[in-house]
């Protein structure tokens, strides 16, 4: 699948999705990775329906961005209906790796039932 445009994000109620294009490569990765910095949210949605692959360098990158936010009290959430891409995810995790969900509606409620916890701890 071609990766014509670049991962685009949006903010939904303090969550970060973030879109690929298509099948998720390094330089997808690193613009994950740099938007999720960027937006600094501690709940992220990864959306890689349209992804059929993702390389192993790839799949690296988004485990170590989900550790680092995890760390920090939050997660990220991928999307994908590909068992081979989440196959290819709990492969490169060696700690915990993203949760994925075949659905973003469902990978959205849990990361806001997430940040609502989160919330309430500090509250």
């Amino acid at each position: 699948m071609s990766n014509d445009v670049a991962v685009q994000a949006r903010d939904f109620g303090g969550c970060t999705i973030l879109t690929v294009p298509g099948d998720l490569d390094a330089a997808l990765a690193d613009e994950i990775r740099w938007a999720a910095s960027a937006a600094e949210s501690r709940h992220v949605v990864v959306d890689l329906g349209r992804a059929g692959s993702v390389e192993p360098l790839a799949a690296t990158v988004l485990v170590g961005l989900h550790q680092r936010i995890h760390a920090r009290g939050g997660g990220v959430c991928v999307v994908t209906r590909d068992l081979g891409v989440r196959a290819q995810l709990e492969r490169s995790a060696a700690g915990p790796a993203p949760r994925c969900y075949t659905e973003i509606g469902d990978a959205l409620e849990a990361s806001m039932s997430e940040r609502q916890a989160g919330l309430a701890r500090l509250a």
